[in-house]
């Protein structure tokens, strides 16, 4: 079957190459027949794809270990669920994958863009088409996914997926992002398109203001989900490292929050037009460059592809793309001057803008830190490390500032604020802020920050002003929320709850915005949890026990469990605090036979509103009678969780189609297409937790099924029965 996925491929570049010189015929000439032909160029493209990328699910379901990339990124030991996950487990497929995405969305955006936009689609799909092809290009000639063995007997075994891989969170959690930094295309091609046709008005931001809530829609979830990831697999109790490659995946994310909020203003006020297009292309070139850097073996990460050799591609990519759009964008310099200027400081606009200058700020430290090291030990030869206390020393107060805009850009008045605005909307806010701050944190200093340890006196200060713009920002959220709720049921007979469905159907954007914005008063929460977090690492005996915090850790014994992928080491832990029974715990680690060098943690969580308790087994004697562990006592944690389900829930109810909409796509009933996007947005908003749920749910009861004591860790069986060293740590 490979030789039908390299068909499709070359077929993809060849229409893609084609579509794309018709579209610019089309957009020259305005000649409705290619403009036809490059939409029918457009869906082949994305058919192909298609076929290419069921051709190789195809073959990793059927384990066929002649195509190279099957035989190194799968195993027959493997469910079904990760050899799905295994199709952008590595470069090729993810390439593929990436590939996949850029079609698709731009299909859908050719599709439902049919009868309108007609002055921008010939150049939007040239410009999708465009990037596509040098993707198919870097694909063909740099890692095609079905090069095969030139051998007369293929493997009969493959490698399998790094064990680290195998979790549920990163089935979900690259395609997630891929999709985000895939998806940004269409948006970047409508902004091309308006500097190409000369057509610099609103009407890109109109047609492209959906397209760029997508993709940060994605890199969201994808962003939340690795963090996921991090915190329960990797073992050292947090959810961000400010690793190079985690930073890739955040610089596009920043950016475009902040072309986000300035697009408002060139709706509303036609400011900014030259802002907001530079920020389009800035973001793109961000999500090209992030592939760069993790498929050029410039960075080491967990993350990174090291030993990619397509690291030239994307930088000719990056170089070209670059090249041509900041030209572009010079070139109509004069023309895209602003309608309207800054009426006053004081006013939302200023607000929105400065709340920009601290994203951007915030993706200049985030750039620096990640590059600098390798432009340091380039030019001296010398080896350093930008770790998270630098990053930290510069993006808290940065956070913090940003936080403080986004409350006060929430109620400002737009064009000019006045005694009168402040009265009305910042009175109560900052009343709030005032009263429940010390409340708040006195209260849970006394129920609990008694029995953690002390924290340091910058970091204590820093917890408290972010629970006080918590709670301010906390504040203008639900002062917004009960003055338009009140409003409606005065002038309607609803019930509160029915207001307030009908005020955020009625107005998605606004009050949609508002509900990720309290997603992220909510992640600030649990950073502001941070300052009192508790670590320590303990090597304790059978039947011994430890004090961290007013908790006191028992450990039990070990057990083991085999599979046909694995064998799971796990430690029983009696929890007790006070001197009373709590509950027990069950951290263990994976040996893979496909990977016997590499064991993986599996951490055991306890985790509520109010503070985690996080234990994972470090190392352990072949015969159980000493483990050591790595305890984490984490407040407010899984604030962040929730904030991050919340801030995805906002952004659906901003994308959350109108009846006319979806009447266009769908002539005469469109009930089917309603229960599908129904259906979809169930699954976006509730994926998350859905996943760390019954992840956690297969972890715990795996535990409580094992029975068997550990016997002897040194000589474990292999998949074929042979014995393998294992050496715990």
């Amino acid at each position: 079957m490979s030789w039908l996925g390299s068909l499709a491929i070359y077929l993809a570049l060849y229409t893609a190459l084609v579509g794309a010189t018709m579209g610019v015929i089309a957009a020259r000439t305005g000649s409705r027949r290619f403009l036809h032909a490059t939409r029918f160029a457009t869906y082949t493209t994305f058919g192909a794809i298609s076929v290419a990328s069921l051709v190789l699910i195809h073959a990793l379901l059927t384990h066929d270990f002649s195509i190279k990339y099957v035989a190194a990124f799968s195993d027959q030991s493997m469910p079904t669920f990760y050899l799905l996950g295994a199709f952008w487990g590595g470069q090729a497929g993810s390439l593929l994958f990436w590939v996949w995405k850029v079609v698709l969305f731009t299909a859908i955006c050719v599709y439902t863009n049919r009868k309108s936009y007609q002055d921008f689609m010939p150049w939007v799909m040239t410009v999708c088409l465009a990037v596509a092809a040098a993707l198919l290009i870097i694909m063909v000639f740099g890692s095609n996914p079905f090069d095969g063995y030139h051998l007369i007997d293929d493997p009969t075994q493959g490698k399998g997926l790094n064990p680290l891989l195998q979790t549920p969170k990163m089935v979900f959690h690259p395609p997630a992002l891929l999709t985000g930094m895939a998806s940004m295309t269409v948006p970047f091609a409508f902004a091309i398109a308006a500097l190409l046709s000369g057509n610099l008005s609103n009407s890109w931001v109109e047609a492209a203001r959906k397209w760029i809530l997508w993709p940060w829609l994605f890199l969201s979830i994808g962003n939340i989900l690795g963090g996921m990831w991090a915190y329960e697999e990797l073992g050292w109790g947090g959810y961000w490292a400010w690793d190079p490659v985690e930073n890739a995946a955040l610089l596009p994310w920043l950016t475009s929050t902040a072309l986000i909020h300035s697009l408002l203003i060139q709706e509303r006020r036609g400011m900014l037009k030259r802002w907001n297009v530079g920020l389009m292309i800035g973001t793109f070139l961000l999500t090209i460059f992030g592939t760069y850097i993790t498929r050029s073996g410039l960075i080491e990460s967990v993350h990174s592809f090291a030993q990619s050799e397509i690291g030239p591609y994307f930088l000719n990519l990056l170089i070209a793309v670059t090249v041509f759009s900041v030209s572009l964008f010079i070139y109509r310099w004069k023309a895209l001057k602003s309608e309207q200027r800054l009426d006053s400081p004081v006013s939302r606009e200023a607000a929105f803008i400065f709340n920009n200058w601290m994203f951007l700020s915030m993706t200049a430290v985030v750039l620096f830190g990640t590059l600098w090291p390798r432009i340091k030990e380039a030019i001296s030869g010398q080896d350093i490390a930008m770790g998270p206390q630098w990053f930290n020393r510069w993006m808290i107060p940065l956070g913090l500032l940003m936080m403080l805009m986004m409350g006060i850009g929430t109620v400002i008045a737009w064009r000019r604020a006045s005694k009168k605005n402040f009265q009305r909307n910042f009175v109560s806010p900052i009343a709030a802020s005032l009263i429940l701050t010390p409340l708040s944190a006195g209260a849970y200093w006394m129920l609990r920050g008694t029995d953690l340890v002390t924290p340091d006196r910058l970091e204590a200060g820093y917890a408290l002003f972010a629970l006080a713009l918590s709670i301010f920002v906390g504040a203008t959220i639900v002062q917004e929320f009960y003055r338009g709720i009140s409003a409606r049921r005065r002038m309607h007979d609803e019930s509160a709850f029915e207001s307030f469905y009908r005020l955020c159907m009625k107005q998605k954007r606004r009050y949609g915005g508002y509900i990720v914005h309290l997603g992220v008063v909510f992640a600030f929460v649990a950073f502001a949890g941070n300052a009192m977090k508790i670590e320590r690492d303990v090597s304790v005996a059978l039947g011994e026990s430890t004090q961290i915090g007013d908790y006191t850790f028992t450990y039990q014994g070990l057990g083991d469990q085999h599979d046909r992928e694995r064998v799971l080491y796990t430690a029983r832990v009696k929890v007790e605090r006070g001197g009373r029974y709590v509950y027990d715990m069950h951290p263990g680690k994976s040996i893979f036979h496909a990977s016997p060098s590499m064991p993986v943690s599996e951490i055991d969580i306890r985790s509520t509103p109010l503070e985690d308790t996080y234990v994972a087994l470090v190392n352990f004697d072949p015969d159980g009678s000493q483990a050591a562990f790595k305890v984490f006592i984490s407040p407010f944690t899984w604030w962040f969780w929730f904030g991050g389900v919340i801030l995805v829930l906002g952004t659906l109810i901003c994308l959350w189609p109108t009846r006319e909409s979806i009447a266009s796509l769908r002539p005469g009933s469109g009930g089917l297409g309603r229960a599908a996007i129904f259906g979809g947005v169930v699954l976006l908003v509730f994926s998350p937790m859905m996943v760390w749920t019954v992840e956690s749910f297969t972890s715990w009861g795996d535990a409580r099924r094992m029975e068997r004591p550990v016997a002897s860790l040194v000589e474990t069986p292999a998949a074929d029965g042979s014995p393998v060293q294992v050496e715990p740590s």
